[in-house]
């Protein structure tokens, strides 16, 4: 063979070698959570007012025992149920350490019998309960207010409920919901509608295997992955045990994009499909009563999401500062397991 031939063999034998040797998957390495953006949607056919949890003034609830006043409570978040057993009320409020319900169940006049008020305190040192049944309350399009109901203590004892006059709650005050306008057939950003993570770090491997551990609130989770990735989306499986079997669902499909040293995670989901409910009945239900959207007029509930990894060292953890707002919220978003509403 020639000298010119054994050159173009060697060139060959060195093509084929380059060839051989895969480029390593940008995907692959771990990723720590730098920032995260987004947030629940709506969109309505009728220009309208909404309420989100935005009050003025409170509900007061005052323990008392033996003529000494032992806690005060103020209560600054309200529900309304108006169906066709009777109206119900419950004005709230909780904290890390506590919630305190305020509930007013007036049942029609054929249940008249039934009707009764009660306040719920729940601690981590225990659960309280105050019951009555001569409420006196003012309901109008956007306050509600209570006249001095006395509610007294009631306990579980051998078998029977038992009142103890000694012990009793006071409760009373106004409450004012604020609203807001949001214009048909635009997008509409509701804020702070979503728990996110404190921390999350993605350990991926380059044999499709990897692990997520998620914070939330001081609570880490952990789990094992399988993933898989093509040029713009980024799916994986994880796997939990439960009662000592283990489980594997499908996580969030992402789209994902990496430049400049960071991994962007992005995700969109409708979320009358996430509770199940694809013709949209149950939605309007709950849009209606949670947050007064009227009837028939929600045409679209989504949520979007983009969230930011880096290989260097973790940041500060992220603040949630809906946390400290303790307004009522539509579920959480887990980098693991996606959207998930509040049950």
């Amino acid at each position: 063979m020639s000298k010119r031939g054994n050159f173009v063999v060697f060139l060959l034998i060195i093509f084929m070698a380059c060839e051989d040797k895969e480029e390593p998957n940008p995907l692959v390495g771990t990723w720590n959570m730098t920032s995260a953006s987004g947030g629940v949607y709506i969109k309505v056919n009728k220009t309208q007012e909404i309420f989100m949890g935005l009050t003025q003034g409170s509900i007061e609830v005052s323990t008392i025992s033996n003529g000494i006043t032992t806690q005060t409570h103020a209560l600054s978040q309200l529900n309304v149920n108006n169906n066709d057993d009777g109206l119900f009320i419950n004005a709230y409020e909780y904290s890390d350490d506590r919630q305190v319900d305020y509930y007013i169940n007036d049942y029609i006049a054929s249940l008249d019998q039934y009707d009764q008020s009660s306040v719920r305190i729940y601690t981590p040192n225990g659960y309280y309960e105050y019951v009555g049944t001569q409420f006196n309350y003012t309901l109008q399009e956007k306050s509600f207010t209570v006249n001095a109901d006395t509610v007294y203590r009631q306990l579980y004892i051998d078998g029977n409920f038992v009142m103890d006059s000694t012990r009793y709650a006071v409760v009373l005050g106004t409450l004012t919901q604020i609203g807001t306008e949001i214009e048909a057939n635009q997008n509409f950003l509701m804020p702070d509608q979503l728990f996110l993570p404190d921390d999350v770090t993605i350990t991926i491997n380059d044999d499709g295997t990897g692990e997520i551990e998620e914070t939330f609130e001081g609570f880490e989770e952990r789990s094992d992955i399988e993933w898989e990735a093509t040029d713009s989306t980024f799916t994986w499986r994880y796997c939990e045990e439960y009662d000592g079997q283990i489980e594997c669902n499908d996580g969030p499909e992402f789209m994902y994009q990496i430049t400049e040293g960071s991994l962007i995670l992005s995700d969109e989901q409708d979320i009358c499909e996430e509770m199940g409910d694809s013709s949209g009945v149950y939605c309007d239900q709950m849009m209606f009563y949670q947050y007064g959207i009227e009837m028939g007029t929600l045409d679209g509930f989504w949520m979007e999401m983009e969230v930011v990894f880096s290989k260097q060292a973790s940041a500060a953890k992220l603040t949630n500062e809906i946390r400290e707002q303790k307004k009522p919220r539509i579920g959480k978003y887990s980098i693991l397991k996606g959207f998930e509403p509040n049950k």
